[in-house]
């Protein structure tokens, strides 16, 4: 099948051999799925000659369709460049069944994208697959095992942790793990100096961004490249380069963090659904802390004088608790960090860098937030208008839809009325050869020509079949900019929700030259394109 291409899409995460089961782990395993796909491939003489391209997501959630190769893999097939998706089975493709129900039924027949789920023995290509109460009975029996097995994992871990034991991924700046106990935090003398620095500089009345200057011109890495630079794995966040620097915001966190006083503290946070990599803070009362687990780097009486100094800063910097409409969402567009924003008669935002660093070209320009606040609302208008008009020929493609779909089911109709036409005249040549009515020749010429017949309509009603299906699909199929940016038609002001709904994140860039960037882009994209 030349030019036909075939996608192979592994999955592991850490939950997949948590029972321990033997076996099961190796089962599961990036390269047993990757043999049994490839095994599969070889097989099926529809993909003979085909393309084969593969997609993994090593160490993701199945409840996580953020996982960076699976959205790869969907913009790919958005942009025709995928005919067939191949997986193990469907919890490697996700385990939360009702986005996997949508993606079978709905997303990948409109894309014209065959899902192939090999142990499962479910394949697209057949339209019983595809809404059978077998799919969606394993896609449901997926989700739901995903969600004890969260659940038992989480208790397992919160009676870990009671015991005294460290189970996060990534020891704190300033210990690591016990080679002989991965449960146990030991010091790392070089990073636990600079901890204890951080204590004393804070405590003796420097602020949070005069001690991370200091920090900055002694050139000491940053917690984060510090990790990298040993070798962890652990992702730069928040920075659009390799390397980042110190900031006010982490000299605070490593000043909260009461770990460096010899304590396990755990569940300061949560993921609002599992799988999703959104946090949310719990109140301290919910946190478990366990003391005296470790040697710490402070002492109470450092820890506690430096927690009064921070205080004091913040009180003495104290504004109104008034959401900023753009809050968290404006980005100095050269270091990649969330711009500040001062609040006045005129509120503007500038970039903190300088402040800490010379390492970065940013601009030290102030950029007035009505300035922004009107080039989103312009911009806003402009997408709002065009989702209405887009609504509206949508609206007028799903009212000639109507009439068209209802041809064609009545051609389909007259179509399975000449199939069983042609059966019939089978069954009648067959009788009339039985009775001596015709010899044994004309019987199988004239069979011969019903079953040609038979055989060429049954092709034109899977053909309507399936255009019939693509029709509906696109008459129900909604489209998220559309749908998002069409209440905002008469918008007067960009506020903290409308913001939330309509941007990912504004960039400002030196001579205040603002890059907006808004959700559905997408989908947009696809409809202009059309």
């Amino acid at each position: 099948m030349n030019g036909y291409i075939v996608a192979k899409y592994l999955r592991l995460s850490s939950e997949d051999g948590d029972l321990n089961q033997i076996g099961k782990l190796e089962s599961n395993s990036i390269s047993n799925q990757r043999d049994l796909l490839d095994s599969f491939i070889a097989r099926a003489p529809d993909f003979a000659g085909a393309t084969v391209i593969e997609f993994c997501d090593d160490g993701w959630s199945g409840k996580n369709f953020e996982r960076p190769a699976f959205q790869d893999m969907i913009a790919q097939a958005q942009k025709g460049g995928i005919n067939c998706i191949l997986v193990k089975d469907m919890s490697r493709f996700g385990r939360d069944y009702l986005v996997v129900g949508n993606y079978i039924s709905r997303v990948f027949p409109f894309l014209g994208v065959r899902f192939i789920a090999v142990n499962d023995g479910i394949d697209s290509i057949r339209p019983a697959d595809i809404d059978s109460l077998d799919t969606s009975f394993k896609a449901l029996l997926s989700d739901l095992y995903s969600r004890d097995l969260s659940r038992k994992v989480r208790n397992a871990l919160f009676f870990r942790v009671k015991r005294g034991d460290y189970v996060s991924s990534f020891a704190p700046y300033g210990y690591r793990k016990d080679p002989d106990n991965k449960h146990r935090l030991i010091i790392d003398p070089p990073a636990a100096e600079v901890v204890h620095r951080i204590f004393c500089m804070v405590g003796n009345g420097l602020t949070a961004l005069q001690t991370a200057k200091v920090l900055n011109a002694e050139s000491i890495p940053t917690p984060m490249c510090y990790k990298k630079d040993a070798g962890s794995s652990l992702r730069i966040i928040s920075c659009v380069h390799e390397t980042n620097f110190w900031t006010a915001d982490i000299i605070i966190r490593v000043i909260r963090n009461e770990c460096y006083l010899g304590k396990i503290v755990y569940g300061r946070t949560f993921h609002d659904t599992i799988g999703s990599s959104r946090y949310i803070r719990k109140k301290r009362s919910d946190w478990i802390v366990v003391a005296d687990q470790h040697q710490g780097i402070v002492t109470q009486e450092e820890f506690d004088r430096a927690q009064a100094a921070v205080q004091e800063f913040s009180e003495r910097g104290k504004r109104t608790a008034k959401t900023r409409p753009l809050s968290g969402k404006v980005r100095c567009g050269v270091c990649g960090h969330v711009m500040f924003c001062a609040r006045g008669k005129q509120a503007y935002y500038y970039c903190r860098t300088p402040r800490v660093t010379d390492q970065y070209n940013c601009s030290k320009e102030k950029v007035l937030e009505q300035d922004i606040l009107d080039a989103v609302l312009e911009g806003l208008r402009i997408r709002a208008a065009a989702a209405v008009e887009m609504s509206r020929i949508r609206n007028e493609r799903q009212q000639a839809g109507h009439a068209d779909i209802h041809s064609k089911q009545k051609a389909l109709l007259k179509m399975k009325e000449g199939l069983d036409k042609q059966e019939r005249q089978i069954r009648g040549l067959y009788e009339a050869f039985a009775l001596g009515e015709i010899d044994r020749a004309e019987y199988l010429a004239a069979k011969a020509a019903a079953a040609d017949r038979k055989e060429e309509i049954a092709k034109q009603i899977a053909q309507l079949e399936a255009t019939l299906d693509n029709a509906k699909l696109e008459e129900i199929s909604s489209n998220g900019f559309v749908d998002s940016f069409q209440q905002y038609n008469a918008v007067e002001e960009i506020t903290a929700d409308v913001a939330a709904a309509v941007l990912q994140e504004l960039l400002v860039y030196p001579e205040q030259r603002l890059e907006i960037k808004w959700r559905y882009q997408e989908d947009f994209e696809r409809l202009m394109s059309r």
